[in-house]
């Protein structure tokens, strides 16, 4: 029972983090006068920075201990691999393609430290896959993902030549970079819950799929506006957009998983 219960409480902490960004945003909004920046992003940049930097960290590690069903299991966990990355490497001040000169060395502790825990974690892995404690091919694919994000990200933020530029490498944002992987998840996640083994009921079932299809949109008007013209509110109402299906999708699974058991691709295969 205490492992339910603690399942539950995850779960809720998840929808509870998406309430505490959108709060600390609106609170922001209100002291600023009711102007907007153009991201969520950008709020980095504001005295909201730390709810959305913390609720990010956190939202990692509960993606981490939550298990789902197989494939939407290992779609979590390369979510919480995007999800630090979020907070940790923020989007360029006021528009502009750099971060200042004074948050850099913060930007840089935070990359370090996210290399080190992932590392880790990989190495864990590793470990509870050899004593059968872990499946081999999720530790594969998550491991394969996580892996090729530290070294992309070491070369990137400590490497000379690249790190003169860094987190805009090529005029590439990896801020964005983030922001998309992690919701292209979330995307995926409720249309492989639909679809997968196990699949919810009917109506779980087009709340999922509807989810899955306002979060790719969300995110294609996301990247989008952020080409196009950043300096709009298209980029905040994608984000949003996509930040609010999350918490749908959430809110549901866990009315509907509200009483299961450990799911099975907890178990080594």
């Amino acid at each position: 029972m205490t492992g339910l219960r603690t399942h539950r409480y995850l779960r809720l902490a998840l929808v509870g983090i998406v309430v505490a960004v959108a709060a600390s945003v609106l609170i922001e909004l209100i002291r600023s006068g009711g102007r907007p920046l153009p991201s969520i992003s950008d709020y980095y940049y504001s005295p909201a920075g730390g709810v959305f930097v913390g609720a990010l960290t956190a939202a990692g590690v509960a993606l981490l201990v939550l298990s789902g069903r197989d494939t939407e299991s290992m779609l979590l966990d390369i979510a919480a691999v995007f999800a630090p990355l979020i907070a940790i490497v923020p989007t360029g001040y006021r528009g502009e393609p750099s971060v200042p000169s004074e948050v850099l060395p913060t930007v840089r502790n935070g990359v370090g430290v996210y290399l080190t825990m992932v590392t880790i974690l990989v190495a864990l892995g590793i470990v509870l896959a050899a004593r059968g404690d872990l499946a081999w091919r999720r530790v594969a694919i998550v491991g394969g993902t996580a892996s090729a994000v530290v070294i992309a990200l070491a070369i990137l933020a400590f490497a000379p030549g690249p790190a003169a530029v860094f987190p805009f490498p090529g005029g590439i944002n990896l801020h964005l970079v983030a922001t998309v992987c992690f919701f292209a998840m979330f995307a995926a996640i409720p249309w492989v819950t639909s679809f997968g083994e196990d699949p919810p009921a009917a109506g779980y079932r087009r709340v999922y799929l509807a989810v899955s299809v306002v979060i790719a949109a969300a995110l294609v008007t996301t990247v989008g506006a952020a080409i196009a013209n950043p300096d709009t509110v298209g980029v905040l109402i994608g984000e949003a957009v996509a930040l609010g299906a999350f918490a749908v999708y959430w809110t549901a699974q866990t009315i509907e998983r509200w009483r299961d058991a450990d799911p099975p691709s907890i178990l080594p295969r």
